[in-house]
C-alpha cells in the first residue's frame, strides 16, 4: 500500500445581494463578498480548502533493528491518505425581475465565470495533497526502548513529531493559501476568466 491523495467534497454556499441594476449589484458584491484569505479584500467569491491528513494505525510498519541495545525500532508510514475538501462561497441575487433582458444575461454570464475560477481553485488544490501524500509516503522514524513494546511507542512517537513539524495545522493552512495566491495572480483574481461584471449594461 501508499498514501494516497484523495478529492474530498466540494460544499457550494452564497450569500444574498440586492440590487436593480448591474451596478448596485456590483456594489453590493463590494460590501457584502467573503473575504480573501490572503489579502483580506472582498470578493464575489471564494474558495477555502483544507487539507487534511489521516494515518490510522494500520498505515504504520514496524521494523526491528536485529542486535540493537537498546531495542531500536524503526516505523514507517506505508499507507493512509491525504484530503483536500473545499467550500466554495457565490453570490446569490435575491431576484433578477427589475434587471432589464440584457443585464438578466449578464449576470449570468458573470455568475458561471465565477463559478468557473472558483472551481479552478478546487483543482489547484489537489497537487498539492497529491505532493504531501508523496512526502508522507515511506516517511521513517527510530525509536529505542526496553522491550519491544516501548521501542514500538518511542519510535511511533518519533515519527509523529516529524510529521508534526512538517505539516502542523498551521503549515497546512499556509500551504492552502499560498497555493490560491499563486493561482489568483495567474488570473488576477478571475478577471482574465470574465469573472468581472459589467456594470455599463443597463
Amino acid at each position: 500500500m501508499a498514501v494516497t491523495a484523495r478529492r474530498g467534497r466540494t460544499s457550494t454556499g452564497t450569500y444574498n445581494v440586492n440590487g436593480s441594476t448591474l451596478d448596485e449589484i456590483n456594489r453590493s458584491i463590494q460590501r457584502l463578498g467573503p473575504v480573501d484569505p490572503n489579502d483580506r479584500r472582498r470578493y464575489s467569491g471564494v474558495c477555502r480548502c483544507t487539507i487534511d491528513i489521516q494515518l490510522g494505525r494500520r498505515d504504520v510498519q514496524f521494523e526491528t533493528t536485529p542486535g540493537s541495545s537498546p531495542l531500536e525500532v524503526t516505523a514507517t508510514v506505508t499507507g493512509g491518505s491525504v484530503t483536500n475538501m473545499c467550500a466554495i462561497t457565490m453570490p446569490r441575487l435575491r431576484s433578477e425581475s427589475a434587471l432589464s433582458s440584457a443585464a438578466r444575461q449578464e449576470w449570468r454570464r458573470f455568475l458561471a465565470a465565477v463559478e468557473t475560477h472558483e472551481e479552478g481553485h478546487v483543482d489547484s488544490y489537489f497537487p498539492e495533497a497529491e505532493t504531501i501524500a508523496r512526502a508522507l509516503d515511506g516517511m521513517s522514524a527510530t525509536g529505542t526502548g526496553r522491550n519491544e513494546n516501548a521501542a514500538r511507542r518511542a519510535a511511533a512517537a518519533a515519527l509523529n513529531t516529524l510529521i508534526e513539524s512538517r505539516y502542523s495545522e498551521s503549515q497546512l493552512v499556509a500551504i492552502a493559501n499560498a497555493n490560491a495566491a499563486a493561482y489568483d495572480r495567474g488570473n488576477r483574481h478571475g478577471a482574465t476568466q470574465g469573472a468581472v461584471l459589467n456594470v455599463t449594461i443597463t
